[in-house]
């Protein structure tokens, strides 16, 4: 029974391992490409932002340099150039500019430059370190006369404050307008590109050489951002395993406007996604493994029961087969006993009759033959009560009436009542009254409750108590006899029911009682059970169906 018990226990770990794994599966797999397809579309919508960034920060910063080429091709065309050389004039625009308007205090200085790369001149704080510069081979010169405009990189030059330089020439080419830009005002043209705590924005030149400082403090390029510098497309975006890249060349392909952006900062909507689907799988897991457990145990419970059910009725059959075996056995035996126990009977008779009419001077011993003959008649008798016995193994339920059970238990009483008031046992009855009549053979009821009362009575010995109570339910009446006596052994309640089994001594019992009582109460659809009382003595209970 215990191996069975394991088997249980392992196939409802299977079952009930089976139901969890079945069902929790497709909600893994549902939720994982949930979370997946979310993290796509919070990726996607980073990109989107980052691509609306650069593009916004390109324009802002393409309209800030042409804004300031518009201002100074604007000055090249009211004035001319005698009254630009004028320093007074130029001064006046100078601190028109810087102190009013949107763009003010972007201009660090202003200069007048001659075809021939001579001053002509200037206003702005670095006067004394510019004075008598002569730009005639600078490259920037060069490149202004030939093209007419020039925006130089970011650098410090002498001036030791980054900054760059946007210079104009007029039409005619008879004249050079250079104005330094305040490089942190351009700057904070960046500050809103940054995009979360980590993120970063900067401008490079086509050498890679940062124009803005990082606003991440960075000094060197990693391999991404070297590879923005190789593409020349309008927007170029790449990433790695931590940032988002965007890069847009501004300023006539001179500069590249890098975005970078940690992933993990633009992602909060994502991870609380995410964390909300993994406690509602966890809690559907959980929810899961309860009900596959609560499944499995009862499909182990009702799968146990047939098991006891069919073990019971195999047990049942058995019992029934054995006893039909030993029916058919008990009649042979009895039939086969009977024949010379009548024979014996008959001589035994014809001897006492033959004794009876001999000379009792004659015969010396005469006694004692008339005691030997009452001693065979005495044994034949007893040996005719144990073949009727055993012929109530194969005797078939003939007769079905209708039986009251509390008047039956009354009338079997009866028959031991001198037996109990000689030994002074007491019998206490507790019957039901509403106890309806039932169709069954009363005569084999009463043999079985005769042989309970007997076994009862011997059980208490004198001083003794039996007590005996009837009950109904829905569907059968139950009769309880109860004894005050030493119990039953364990060893004796396992074979109490075999046939010849007996602890009575020798002489004074069969065996057969019980065997029998048994036999009679399952041909009958009923069912009969013994077990201790836990304030001692035995108690048998036989219940039968109402049919």
């Amino acid at each position: 029974m215990q191996e069975k018990y394991k088997d249980y226990t392992r196939l409802q770990r299977l079952l009930s391992g089976g139901f969890f794994v079945s069902g929790i599966i497709p909600i893994i797999l549902i939720a994982l490409g949930s979370i997946y397809n979310f993290r796509q579309l919070s990726i996607n919508d980073i990109e989107v932002t980052a691509r609306q960034v650069v593009e916004h920060r390109n324009d802002a910063i393409n309209t800030f340099l042409q804004y300031q080429i518009n201002f100074l091709a604007t000055l090249m065309n009211l004035y001319q150039l005698d009254q630009l050389q004028q320093k007074e004039n130029l001064n006046k625009l100078f601190l028109a500019v810087n102190q009013g308007g949107d763009r003010a205090g972007d201009l660090v200085d202003l200069q007048l430059i001659g075809t021939n790369g001579k001053q002509l001149a200037y206003v702005g704080p670095y006067q004394d370190k510019i004075e008598g510069k002569d730009y005639q081979d600078a490259a920037w010169f060069k490149e202004v006369l030939a093209r007419g405009v020039y925006v130089s990189d970011v650098f410090s030059g002498y001036r030791n404050y980054p900054h760059f330089v946007i210079a104009l020439t007029d039409p005619r080419k008879t004249f050079v307008l250079r104005a330094t830009i305040n490089s942190g005002i351009f700057n904070s043209l960046l500050h809103s590109a940054q995009i979360g705590p980590s993120g970063d924005a900067f401008i490079l030149n086509s050498n890679g050489e940062f124009q803005t400082p990082s606003l991440q403090k960075a000094t060197a390029l990693n391999d991404e951002e070297q590879r923005l510098l190789r593409h020349r497309t309008s927007t170029a975006l790449s990433s790695d395993d931590e940032y988002l890249y965007v890069g847009k060349w501004l300023n006539g392909n001179m500069w590249l406007l890098v975005v970078k952006t940690k992933i993990t900062d633009s992602m909060d909507n994502y991870f609380k996604y995410r964390d909300r689907i993994t406690f509602s799988v966890l809690a559907i897991a959980a929810l899961f493994l309860v009900i596959s457990h609560g499944v499995s145990r009862f499909i182990i419970g009702r799968i146990r029961q047939a098991d006891l059910e069919q073990i019971a009725l195999n047990q049942q059959m058995a019992h029934i087969e054995k006893m039909a075996n030993i029916g058919r056995l008990a009649a042979g035996i009895a039939h086969e006993i009977n024949n010379p126990l009548q024979l014996i009977q008959m001589q035994a008779g014809w001897i006492d009759e033959l004794l009876q009419e001999e000379n009792a001077q004659q015969v010396a011993n005469l006694e004692e033959y008339r005691k030997s003959v009452g001693k065979i008649r005495q044994h034949v008798n007893r040996a005719g009560t144990i073949t009727h016995r055993l012929l109530g193994f194969s005797r078939k339920i003939s007769a079905e009436y209708d039986v009251q059970i509390n008047e039956l238990l009354k009338e079997t009483i009866s028959f031991l009542e001198n037996e109990a008031n000689a030994n002074n046992i007491t019998f206490d009855l507790q019957l039901d009254e509403e106890l309806p009549a039932l169709r069954t053979d009363g005569a084999q009821i009463q043999q079985v409750l005769l042989n309970l009362l007997e076994n009862a009575l011997d059980a208490v010995g004198p001083e003794g108590k039996v007590d005996i109570a009837t009950s109904r339910s829905a569907k059968e009446i139950q009769v309880q006899i109860a004894d005050n006596g030493k119990g039953i052994s364990q060893e004796v309640l396992e074979k109490i029911w075999e046939p010849f089994f007996t602890t009575k001594e020798a002489g004074k019992g069969t065996g057969l009682g019980l065997s029998i009582c048994s036999d009679i109460i399952h041909r009958l659809g009923g069912t009969i059970k013994v077990e201790n009382k836990p304030q001692g003595g035995a108690v048998f209970t036989l219940q039968l169906p109402l049919r």
